[in-house]
């Protein structure tokens, strides 16, 4: 008696999986549901990049992966979401009126898109909401008390073997994956509860690392308090091997939020902690951390704000080191630092043969102007790509020395025609003038 054999039987599980290669993520997953051959040479795509919460679910489904003997091992990147629901526990009449205001936004929303409105929900389905509710915020208080976000990373990321990328987003940025979230059933909206911005979070991920053999070559973090940074000299240094193969590092860095309430008024101060901060960068703990990574090549560096009260949180020599060059130095981000003109075209100048793609944001130049930095820049460099983006800052360079300001908004906020203007003038020689003029200054 003879067996028949089908294509199937005979695709071996190299085929199938150069097959998932030309897929995208979405046909991957359905891929993997036709067979368990299917099944396992989909799972070494469909989970090679995993975003997740601090969520008693989301950590089950981390286990699970890091136990599947195919997916370990190639998982490539970990996105963490460091909202949390956060205390105090709201109470029944309290999850009430933030469903009253849930409901509003609905409405507004639906009528301005002209669709229908959702249904509301029944006085029975807000209990079980908030029962959810309940059950979800004490599962995070435990396993925050118990630090089970770190004993739990610690067993899964020593199986992540192929691990190469980590990123931390609070607030908006960075942010990756789909609006939907496992705390959908809560009716509460998860947000950056947990103070400092970030810092466990990504204390939690970097202390598994340290414990394995995995060497990054991507780091991304934001929002992240500064505090993260306040950290022994020793401890720091003895982190820098695990760093040693980073080509990309991403941070933007929290400086500190202060909300004050009044009858009547309810106002947030940004950059409340900037004295601190400075003082802290000034000693140089993150200019020579930058410095060791050898293999860089993506820099970003930006910081949240910038105060009338306070200034700025650090000045370019306390994140780049003077006179130092980074090999492979190809895209470069810097947002709320202070500087002067001739500062930063040398640190320009000594990259002109690998950088190429540049964004300034936000940046003031003490007693410099714009007006001369920006020709400069574009006869020095030959950038592919460039983004002069927020608030600017600077000082004429010829008596009577008027103050120079524009505000060129960033490229996520609004559309910006003078912003796009100097752009195109950093890239395109055929623009002769610089868009940024006494005409056009706002000072």
């Amino acid at each position: 008696m003879t067996t028949k054999v089908t294509a199937m039987d005979i695709m071996v599980p190299e085929i199938l999986c150069i097959i998932c290669s030309f897929l995208n993520i979405d046909d991957v997953r359905r891929f993997r549901l036709c067979c368990r051959a299917f099944a396992d040479a989909a799972a070494c795509f469909v989970h090679r990049e995993i975003v997740f919460y601090l969520h008693h679910d989301d950590f089950e489904m981390l286990r699970r992966i890091s136990l599947h003997p195919i997916a370990s091992r190639n998982v490539r990147s970990l996105v963490y979401i460091g909202h949390t629901l956060g205390q105090p526990k709201q109470s029944m009449e309290e999850f009430r009126r933030s469903y009253a205001s849930i409901r509003d936004v609905e409405e507004i929303t639906a009528r301005h898109m002209k669709e229908p409105v959702p249904p509301q929900k029944t006085e029975e389905e807000l209990i079980e909401h908030y029962k959810n509710y309940e059950a979800t915020l004490d599962q995070e208080e435990r396993i925050i008390r118990n630090d089970e976000d770190f004993s739990l990373l610690k067993e899964v990321i020593s199986r992540f073997t192929s691990l190469q990328e980590i990123t931390l987003s609070c607030d908006f940025w960075f942010r990756r994956g789909s609006v939907k979230t496992p705390f959908q059933d809560c009716l509460v909206k998860p947000g950056d509860e947990l103070q400092p911005v970030g810092c466990r979070q990504l204390d939690s991920l970097l202390s598994a690392i340290f414990e394995t053999e995995i060497k990054l070559k991507k780091l991304t973090a934001g929002e992240l308090n500064w505090r993260f940074f306040q950290k022994p000299p020793a401890e720091l240094r003895r982190a820098i091997p695990f760093y040693s193969n980073l080509t990309c590092l991403e941070l933007c860095i929290e400086t500190g939020m202060e909300e004050i309430e009044e009858p009547g008024m309810r106002e947030i101060k940004t950059g409340t902690e900037i004295p601190q901060c400075r003082r802290l960068l000034e000693t140089g703990l993150l200019r020579d951390f930058i410095k060791s990574l050898t293999q860089l090549q993506t820099l970003y560096i930006v910081f949240d704000f910038h105060s009338d009260e306070h200034g700025y949180a650090a000045k370019l020599e306390n994140i780049m080191e003077p006179k130092h060059r980074w090999e492979y130095l190809d895209s470069l981000t810097l947002g709320n630092i202070s500087c002067e003109r001739h500062d930063l075209l040398s640190m320009l100048k000594r990259h002109k043969s690998t950088l190429k793609e540049l964004c300034l944001r936000d940046i003031q130049l003490r007693s410099t102007s714009w007006q001369v930095l920006l020709p400069k820049i574009r006869r020095t460099m030959d950038l592919d790509d460039a983004c002069i983006c927020g608030e600017l800052y600077g000082q004429e360079e010829t008596a009577p020395f008027y103050e120079e300001y524009w505000d060129l908004g960033v490229p996520e906020a609004i559309d910006d025609p003078l912003r796009a203007d100097v752009s195109d003038y950093l890239v395109n020689n055929n623009i002769r003038r610089c868009p940024l003029t006494t005409y056009n200054n706002s000072v």
